[in-house]
């Protein structure tokens, strides 16, 4: 589906009719809502939540997708609180013995869900394989680790191949959720996938593949009672139109990614409301600079960078909500480049001068594909006809494949992304380290073909450098450079949106997790 925007009367005119077909949408599937005694009396203990994705895998060294379930399962050596710091969690003790040597002591008493104690030699199978096999999808992550050795069931040390000042960053990122490796090398790994069992706060109870997952608590679970809901009913409902109905009616107590046409009528409805969140979520464009794609030459990029007008989308998709930005690093996490926060380089007239340089005009006009996935992030769909038809306004002709989730994402992890494509990158890390290591030219080279020395070089020092300003300047030069060069393109940092009935108090952490533990159940 393609559509053509000749100028910015068409454009307001476009998200006007996208408000009222999804307004529509939700009203005719309407329904008179659910009278629950049980809810009503406050005796439930289940909680039912409407996700916007599909769960894909439950591997987490592999997992391309939806990664709340798995953060529901699985527990971690350390774990972010909301002031992005990462603290101890599995681990009771840990100290650095020289620049690349950690000592750590787990807690005691942690159990499997099949009821087998969490040891030493579980954390050294989890992060030797997702350090050593490349096909999985973490592996970049763990690139620093170079050995972890055993010293007795509750005592390790982690040696690093140059001093990391990020290591205890990655021991808390969903990669390093500890597996269980008797388990594991009792049954394969085909088998676990098949039957996950971590040591988190909630066990699977069943799964419907493409439509539930019914998670019951962990009764041995080594911090004893941590949530109020004995069981979580994880509803999967990619249609933004379906999860505000079920919330409405009360299908479920809590969704995602709500969109802004409903924010007023789920604010009005008794017992419903809209909570709102910053997140370390930049969406951007992907920028194929491989030779086969007209996006390798720089004028083209940076046409394309001035067709876009970053505020509109804002203002116009989001009703202001959201800041316009041409760096993925966002405020509160450290190595900001303010200079690229809250701008961007809108100029339709200087994109076509660009293009005119480039070789294009109207009888040859510029020809690129676009990707879009769709109910993966919020308006996704919506918000890739509007930059196609930005650059069509600037002259490009777009051809825009709007794509179910899984299939966008196979198409992207394998590297066979097209010259562009709509994606959105948070910052689990917390650090500038995760979203700028991506432009190592090492890393993706065949989704990006992006190659700079200095670039390279610039991250090869930051990201053994225990000097922290010095390494923070090291990084926003990289942001610099590539805010110039343009293999990615940022549009905005986003707001997130949930929605919550009376039942539930949520505060929606930056990364986006949702673990059910966090959601209270109001008395």
């Amino acid at each position: 589906m393609k559509i053509r925007l000749s100028n910015t009367r068409s454009f307001l005119i476009l998200i006007a009719m996208m408000t009222m077909l999804f307004i529509t949408a939700c009203s005719s599937n309407s329904s008179t809502k659910v009278d629950n005694n049980e809810e009503a009396d406050g005796s439930s203990k289940t909680i039912k939540v409407g996700l916007s994705g599909t769960i894909l895998t439950f591997d987490p060294q592999n997992n391309g997708s939806l990664g709340s379930p798995i953060m529901n399962i699985y527990d971690t050596l350390f774990r972010m609180n909301d002031k992005g710091e990462f603290l101890p969690h599995l681990v009771s003790e840990y100290k650095r013995t020289n620049d690349t040597t950690w000592e750590f002591t787990l807690n005691h008493g942690i159990k499997f869900h099949n009821g087998e104690e969490l040891t030493s030699e579980d954390v050294k199978f989890t992060l030797d394989r997702v350090m050593n096999d490349e096909s999985l999808l973490e592996n970049s992550r763990f690139v620093t680790i170079k050995e972890v050795k055993v010293k007795d069931d509750f005592n390790f040390e982690i040696i690093t191949n140059e001093p990391d000042p990020t290591l205890l960053n990655r021991l808390g990122m969903m990669g390093a959720s500890i597996l269980p490796k008797d388990y594991i090398d009792k049954n394969g790994i085909d088998y676990f996938l098949q039957h996950p069992i971590g040591s988190g706060p909630y066990q699977i109870k069943e799964y419907l593949v493409d439509n539930q997952l019914t998670l019951q608590k962990f009764n041995d679970y080594f911090r004893g009672d941590v949530s109020n809901w004995d069981e979580a009913v994880l509803r999967i409902l990619p249609e933004a139109a379906t999860r505000v109905n079920e919330l409405l009616t009360g299908g479920v107590d809590f969704i995602q990614e709500v969109p802004p046409a409903e924010w007023t009528r789920i604010n009005d409805n008794k017992g419903t409301k809209v909570i709102e969140a910053d997140s370390s979520q930049v969406m951007s464009l992907i920028v194929n600079q491989n030779k086969q794609f007209p996006t390798s030459d720089p004028k083209v990029r940076q046409a394309i960078d001035y067709a876009i007008d970053n505020k509109a989308i804002v203002e116009n998709l989001f009703q202001g909500n959201g800041t316009p930005t041409r760096t993925s690093i966002v405020p509160g996490t450290a190595g900001l480049n303010e200079d690229l926060y809250n701008t961007y380089r809108y100029d339709l007239e200087k994109s076509k001068q660009l293009l005119k340089e480039a070789g294009y005009d109207k009888g040859n006009p510029l020809e690129l594909t676009f990707q879009v996935p769709q109910g993966r992030y919020l308006m996704d769909a919506e918000l890739g006809q509007i930059i196609a038809g930005m650059l069509e306004e600037a002259g490009i002709k777009v051809n825009i494949q709007i794509l179910e989730n899984s299939k966008y994402v196979e198409i992207r992890n394998s590297g066979k992304n097209d010259a562009l494509m709509l994606v959105g990158y948070g910052n689990s890390m917390f650090d500038p380290y995760l979203p700028l290591d991506s432009f190592h030219s090492e890393r993706y080279p065949e989704r990006l073909g992006y190659k700079n020395q200095k670039v390279d070089k610039l991250l090869d020092s930051a990201i053994s450098n225990l000097n922290t300003a010095e390494r923070m300047e090291q990084y926003k030069e990289i942001q610099q450079i590539v805010a110039e060069e343009l293999p990615y393109i940022y549009l905005y940092q986003e707001q997130y949106y949930n929605a919550v009935n009376e039942k539930v108090e949520f505060n929606p952490p930056i990364n986006k997790d949702i673990l059910v533990e966090d959601m209270k159940k109001k008395e």
